[in-house]
């Protein structure tokens, strides 16, 4: 413990690494928490896709601040960024494989969308619109329409 003159009562503990283990544990639980969230929700609604996408941003957030833990438990030379280290790299691929899944569904959601809005439009087709058999030239005598 240490008095300064400007900041009051200050505490250093040679053991303050213990607290970031403890915090980038929890952050990887919440990780994991989210990643079966993600995971559990329908890709049959557009709605889902936009939570799944959100929620997938932030596990890549997590997944950064579990790295970042990692790096102060390296600067204060201790020997757990080892085991913290490894767990950020795993969780941030898990996260970017489910991110591709959700990508996946999403495109074939929107082909799907564009297939039914082509076969109803070809329903919908003009009917003066329709192709005529022969080639320009055919019928010199129909070619214009005269008044």
């Amino acid at each position: 413990m240490v008095n300064h003159p400007i900041y009051g009562t200050v505490m250093f503990s040679k053991y303050r690494w213990r607290n970031w283990v403890t915090r980038s544990l929890y952050l990887t639980l919440i990780n994991i928490a989210l990643i079966a969230i993600i995971l559990s929700l329908s890709k049959t609604e557009e709605y889902n896709i936009i939570v799944a996408y959100v929620l997938s941003g932030a596990s890549a957030a997590i997944s950064f601040w579990i790295f970042l833990c990692a790096v102060l438990i390296f600067r204060l030379d201790s020997g757990a960024w080892i085991y913290v280290l490894p767990v950020s790299a795993v969780t941030t691929v898990i996260g970017y494989i489910v991110l591709m899944k959700i990508k996946k569904s999403d495109v074939s959601f929107t082909e799907l969308k564009e297939s039914f809005k082509k076969m109803s439009a070809a329903s919908h087709e003009d009917q003066r619109l329709i192709s005529v058999e022969g080639a320009p030239g055919d019928w010199p005598g129909e070619d214009f329409i005269r008044f």
